[in-house]
């Protein structure tokens, strides 16, 4: 948890109001995959086809059911063979970082990630719910390369408001909201693993990063500013490690770059963090989901699955634990 002195300057309704999550919007379409049709359906995700990756179904590794999804970087060839593409009409392509219809341009980044193809609307109320887990041959001690497994993103050439990072094999998560002068994106670290390295986030647990000033010229990060100083952050519990095991995942968010935007994240059905203020970017387009093995360029295979996805209106409609039931 923030130390006090950082509490007790809010307001107090809004100490009252942490402990009583947001009302959903039932507008939004529930969704449900275990992946137990035995395929990755085209309707709920868009595969990012690139030739670093493949996607599989494993019946030999499954949290829930028969079968789980799996997405290697650097396929091995003891991984179950690649799902077949399915030639279907795509409103978006996996690959694509923003609304407007342009083609994805390659970069220096290595992806095998699933992209949930329904968008929505910003400041939509969401629940998600999934098992993941990462399966990855040893790496050195030190590689610090980024790595991110699972995102929330809104459309634009954004990082991600919430992202799932890894960073030495250690478990993180940051969130993202504009910058002073929207000039540059502020990363603030609200939970880890037990054991993780903070020393990409000194003194303040946030920096500014990927800005550009009024000539166009790229700013380099700063890392002094203490960029997210604005939000409210309880931290509750440290995250599991999902290397070589399932971690059951539900995030609660509700982010439209306002003052009472919210996410709530829960593993394993322990609440992780809380955290309440201004998320998201608000020049930016609708929201969505994507999950997989996104990293810096790399010569270890990585192989991530995923079972029990829920998407919809409470924790229990979306709990992965729901399958044990």
């Amino acid at each position: 948890m923030l130390p006090a002195f950082l509490r007790w300057h809010l307001p107090a309704f809004l100490l009252l109001l942490a402990a009583t999550p947001a009302a959903a919007d039932p507008t939004t379409d529930s969704v449900t995959d275990g992946f137990e049709g035995g395929r990755i359906p085209p309707q709920v995700w868009s595969p990012c086809r690139r030739p670093e990756g493949r996607f599989f179904l494993d019946d030999m590794l499954s949290r829930s059911g028969r079968y789980s999804a799996g997405m290697a970087l650097l396929p091995t060839p003891d991984l179950p063979p690649e799902v077949e593409a399915v030639n279907t009409e795509h409103r978006r392509s996996g690959c694509i970082d923003s609304d407007r219809d342009m083609d994805f341009m390659a970069g220096s980044d290595q992806r095998a990630e699933l992209w949930l193809r329904e968008t929505e609307e910003k400041g939509t109320d969401l629940w998600y719910g999934f098992s993941f887990r990462i399966d990855a041959a040893p790496a050195p001690a030190a590689d610090s390369r980024r790595l991110l497994v699972g995102q929330w993103k809104q459309a634009g050439q954004y990082s991600p408001f919430l992202g799932q990072r890894f960073r030495n094999r250690k478990f993180y998560l940051t969130v993202e909201q504009d910058g002073p002068a929207r000039l540059q994106q502020c990363r603030v670290l609200v939970a880890w693993e037990d054991g993780y390295d903070f020393s990409d986030f000194p003194p303040h647990r946030s920096f500014l990063h990927d800005g550009f000033d009024a000539a166009g010229n790229k700013l380099a990060p700063d890392y002094t500013a203490d960029c997210g100083s604005d939000l409210s952050i309880d931290r509750e519990a440290s995250l599991p490690s999902p290397y070589g095991a399932w971690v059951d995942m539900v995030v609660h968010i509700k982010v439209d770059a306002q003052p009472d935007d919210l996410i709530e994240v829960w593993a394993n059905g322990q609440k992780v963090v809380t955290v309440r203020g201004r998320l998201g970017y608000r020049d930016s387009g609708r929201q969505y989901f994507k999950i997989g093995p996104y990293r810096d360029p790399g010569d270890t295979p990585v192989v991530a699955h995923l079972d029990n996805f829920g998407l919809g209106h409470s924790f229990e409609e979306v709990d992965p634990r729901r399958f044990d039931r």
